[in-house]
């Protein structure tokens, strides 16, 4: 009798060890089969966070970043990667893109009943219509400074077969066999529909004196001066004070602020990629920009593009390898920056400039 008592003492030990080792193996089934489902979604979420779920006890929350974006994917043709306001023409890069969405800086002056602030050379200057939108409101802000109207915008848009006389007409005047002075066909700023050059109704447009007021505020209608005096040898263009380009707000705001030129800038967002950190931009007027660069899926006809979920967005190619995501937050910074914190070009004392103060 006492040696079929130990023997069902053991069988009942044998019965506990095997229910605690299947007890375990069904919860990790389980945990491994939440795992599979939860990750087969279709958002991207660039900021995710995973947990240990044997860890969390059942009654845990999941604490929730409500300022953290989620991105989800939208299919973008590689053709895209020549349009948008951040394209990148120069000496080396032709123009690839659409020629559309171009119209009448004129006519758009007369719908809005803006003729009073400054002039256009005639009604055949064209721009592309966001470009537009922001030179008219850039003059009107200008004139009602200064109330002067003696700006004219000489030149916008210019297609191929327009600057290919151009070129060849300085050829002949020069008798050189390369222009210094105009782009070569297709490889011109003009051709985008981005670029105007100013002038004025009574002499050339250099923006000193009051017309540096440009220069001071064109960031805020998303222009840059396209070709600065200290960037000739990178942009391979000499300082042309009065040639302007639309860039957007936030960049046109970063630019300046950190004295580069559009070839620099570009080169830096190569820096900032999806998965990686983005650029976080504070405009002038302390709204937040999340950018980041995104490469053209070679492989395929178009790319899956990472964008971000109910919020305001846009995309510009760079018209090389691929595209730039500009998100607006929505969000705006505690202490607004002020115009006074941008940092002026070569603003480090010299020396010699001491001593020779009176």
């Amino acid at each position: 009798m006492g040696e079929v008592n130990k023997v069902t003492k053991k069988s009942n030990v044998g019965k506990r060890v095997l229910d605690i080792v299947l007890s375990l193996a069904l919860l990790a089934g389980v945990g491994y089969g939440g795992y599979c489902i939860a990750t087969r979604g279709t958002v991207i979420d660039q900021n995710t966070n995973y947990t240990d779920n044997i860890a969390e006890s059942e009654e845990t929350t999941p604490t929730v970043d409500e300022n953290k974006i989620i991105f989800e994917s939208q299919e973008i043709a590689n053709n895209m990667v020549y349009n948008g306001s951040l394209i990148l023409v120069n000496n080396n890069t032709a123009f690839q893109g659409a020629e559309d969405d171009i119209i009448s800086l004129y006519q758009l002056m007369l719908e809005k009943e803006k003729t009073h602030s400054f002039g256009v050379r005639d009604a055949e200057v064209k721009v592309r219509q966001e470009n537009a939108e922001n030179l008219i409101a850039m003059f009107e802000d200008f004139y009602s400074q200064v109330y002067d109207n003696n700006i004219v915008v000489q030149s916008g848009y210019r297609s191929k077969e327009r600057q290919q006389e151009l070129y060849d007409a300085d050829l002949a005047s020069t008798g050189l066999d390369y222009s210094e002075k105009v782009s070569k066909a297709g490889y011109s700023e003009h051709q985008t529909g981005w670029s105007v050059d100013l002038t004025l109704a009574d002499g050339e447009y250099d923006g000193t004196g009051i017309y540096n007021w440009i220069n001071e505020h064109c960031f805020e209608y998303g222009m840059i001066l396209r070709y600065p005096e200290n960037k000739t040898d990178i942009t391979g263009i000499a300082y042309e004070p009065w040639h302007y380009r639309y860039v957007g707000k936030g960049h046109a705001y970063y630019i300046m602020q950190n004295n580069l030129c559009l070839e620099e800038y570009m080169d830096l967002l190569h820096q900032y990629v999806y998965d990686g950190e983005h650029l976080r931009i504070t405009d002038y007027d302390g709204k937040i920009y999340e950018i980041f660069f995104y490469p053209v899926d070679t492989a395929n006809e178009s790319t899956m593009l990472p964008v971000p979920s109910g919020l305001n967005y846009t995309v510009s190619g760079n018209n090389i390898d691929g595209f730039i995501v500009t998100v607006d937050t929505g969000e705006f910074s505690e202490i607004p920056v002020s115009e006074s914190e941008i940092i002026p070009e070569d603003t480090e004392e010299n020396p010699e400039d001491l001593e020779n103060a009176e």
